[in-house]
């Protein structure tokens, strides 16, 4: 009687502990879902056992400061161990969680005075929260979907999360970065990591992408249109504290590949662009080094620096090579001249470009090595030597202390150029600015074609510049006239006041006279009979420039802009054959077309089977014009 009397107690003992649990958790409950302002909580297909809890649909929301933020989970356990004391939540898992938040907490309005957040989660909490797939929206356009591990969720000082492929897509605003105006864009992620409360390490994966509709350089210099970026392969490291909500440290490396639909700038030909490199950086810095190329098969090794509070810095340097290069050249480079092709040697290009807030600056060098090719039917070859460039503000400046040009030859050839000077000007008006020359020499029919050294301001046209003849071999010059039976020797020199204005290439007044003791003219008398018809003193002359020894030979010269070409020609001599070696002073006007006798030098071969074709060509479109 007393046993059964005593399970009687027993059983009724731990009915009320029961009631008094069930009101307690009751209780506990409403406190909890008052705490955390938590007004709809619905689930669907429970399924409870003493290893755990299972539904098959669970949802809850909350509203605070007029937001509603929402939560639903499909496929849901929640699993416990038994100890001593009772169950123990171990590992919760979802199948599907899709969590809607509005507003930043916070953000809308801030707590009371005295008020404070709940700090502590509450303790039927498992440890471990596992979510197969998470579809989480956040404000501003902010959405995230994919996998995510909790770890160590009692503990805030240690939690963990750990995601193996998450994506995040969220938008971009038009913002101002170091002088940079970018358009809104977009950018999509996909990367798996690893964080907790005190560092996070993300690797991006493939798809993981930046969008921008449109980058303007500082003082809009530039235009990039539909910026690109792919960041598959970059690292992303952050040292933070959750508590204060401060990022300390922020640190990113990887591969690189952007793309630009199109770049904008008066220097350059609407294209394509793309960009294959490595990217660094952190909270204060970002850098890119790599390849840029564009559909014309220009291709530079580019280096990026942006400073977050500094000046943003870009150094590139581009080769260029043979007739391949000359065309990407061509069609990259707004200035390149259509007449220009280059068939061999390389030009290399290097460039320091700096954006302050004032404007860009540009400090570059240009090199040629072995340079050689045609400028309309001008053949050159050997150019070798350094520009350098510079550009600050609205002012453009281009110097070299040589630049060296083994031979020019348009049908007569001038050799070992040498050239030293620069050229200044506004960047608004670039063809009208000045130029300076230090040094301007050339070789010419074995002797040397020299510029006085000076200053010209193209803006004040017509140009003069005086050429200084000295050493000229008449004997080469002859040589190089298209008449057979010329000869004649001496040395000639002078000046020629070469003018360059709008309408062309003129001379006034040049003078040019054969050094003492002189020398002799022999020119074919059958080229020069038909002169001398029923004219004595023409049968004269010509008799006498059969073997004329000259000890004066002046000539005034003349050159206009339609390229006639006349010579006052004054000798001073005599000839065996005429009156016995009596002195004979001659005065002899001759006239030329140049551009016609510089045809006739190109079609003979004198200069290369490029030009001659070349001119070929030119004649032949002609005559079919005026046919």
């Amino acid at each position: 009687m007393t046993l059964r009397r005593a399970l009687l107690w027993l059983l009724a003992l731990l009915f009320l502990l029961l009631l008094a649990g069930g009101w307690y958790a009751r209780v506990a409950w409403d406190d909890w879902r008052h705490e955390y302002g938590i007004g709809d909580l619905q689930w669907q297909g429970i399924d409870v056992s003493l290893t755990g809890v299972q539904l098959e649909r669970f949802s809850v929301t909350t509203t605070q400061d007029g937001q509603r933020y929402s939560a639903a989970a499909e496929a849901l356990s929640l699993g416990w161990s038994w100890h001593w004391y009772g169950p123990v939540p171990d590992v919760a898992s979802v199948g599907r969680l899709t969590v809607d938040i509005p507003a930043w907490p916070g953000s809308v309005s801030q707590n009371e005075p005295g008020e404070s957040a709940p700090a502590e989660l509450p303790l039927w909490l498992p440890d471990q929260v596992i979510i197969d797939q998470l579809i989480l929206t956040l404000p501003q356009g902010i959405r995230a979907e994919g996998d995510l591990a909790v770890s160590q969720l009692s503990r805030p000082d240690e939690r963990e999360l750990v995601t193996n492929a998450m994506r995040v897509e969220t938008p971009i605003p038009a913002t101002t970065l170091a002088g940079w105006a970018l358009q809104e864009g977009r950018v999509d992620l996909l990367f798996s990591g690893r964080a907790d409360p005190q560092t996070a390490t993300v690797e991006f994966e493939e798809e993981t992408k930046l969008a921008l509709a449109r980058m303007d350089a500082p003082d809009s210099v530039a235009q990039l249109d539909n910026v690109r970026m792919n960041l598959a392969g970059t690292t992303l490291h952050t040292e933070h504290s959750l508590q204060a909500m401060a990022l300390e440290s922020l640190e990113f490396e990887g591969p690189v590949v952007a793309t630009a639909a199109a770049i904008h700038q008066p220097q350059l030909r609407p294209q394509p662009w793309r960009l294959d490199g490595r990217l660094q950086g952190s909270h204060e810095t970002f850098r890119l080094d790599g390849t840029l190329s564009s559909d014309a098969g220009a291709s530079a090794n580019v280096a990026f620096r942006l400073p977050f509070k500094g000046i943003p810095a870009l150094d590139a340097n581009m080769i260029t090579t043979g007739a391949k290069g000359n065309q990407v050249l061509a069609d990259t480079f707004t200035a390149w001249p259509g007449e220009l092709e280059i068939g061999e040697g390389s030009i290399n290009t290097t460039l320091a470009l700096r954006f302050p807030e004032d404007g860009l600056s540009l400090r570059g060098e240009v090199g040629f090595d072995g340079l050689g090719g045609l400028f309309g039917r001008t053949a050159w070859s050997g150019l070798d030597g350094e520009v350098a460039i510079e550009l600050a503000g609205d002012r453009l400046d281009a110097d070299t202390s040589g630049l060296a040009v083994a031979t020019v030859n348009p049908g007569i050839v001038l050799s070992e150029l040498r050239l030293a000077g620069g050229y200044s000007s506004k960047t608004e008006q670039i063809t009208a600015g000045t130029l300076r020359l230090g040094e301007a020499t050339a070789e010419l029919l074995g002797g040397s074609v020299r510029i006085e050294p000076g200053e010209w301001h193209l803006s004040e046209m017509p140009l003069r510049f005086p050429l200084e003849l000295s050493g000229i071999e008449l004997s080469q010059l002859m040589e190089v006239y298209p008449a057979e039976g010329l000869a004649g020797s001496g040395i000639l020199r002078g000046t020629v006041p070469l003018r360059i204005g709008k309408q062309g290439i003129s001379i006034d007044g040049g003078k040019v006279e054969a050094q003492a003791p002189g020398g002799s003219l022999k020119l074919p008398a059958d080229r020069l009979r038909g002169m001398a018809q029923n004219n004595e003193a023409m049968a004269l002359v010509v008799q006498a420039m059969e073997n004329f020894n000259y000890t004066v030979l002046n000539s005034t010269v003349d050159y206009d802009e339609d390229g006639k070409l006349i010579l006052g020609l004054r000798l001073e001599g005599s000839s065996p054959e005429v009156r016995d070696g009596h002195p004979i002073v001659l005065n002899i006007n001759l006239e030329e077309d140049i551009p016609a006798l510089l045809t006739s030098l190109q079609l003979s071969g004198r200069v290369n089977e490029a030009v001659t074709e070349k001119v070929r060509n030119l004649l032949e479109k002609r005559d079919s014009e005026r046919q």
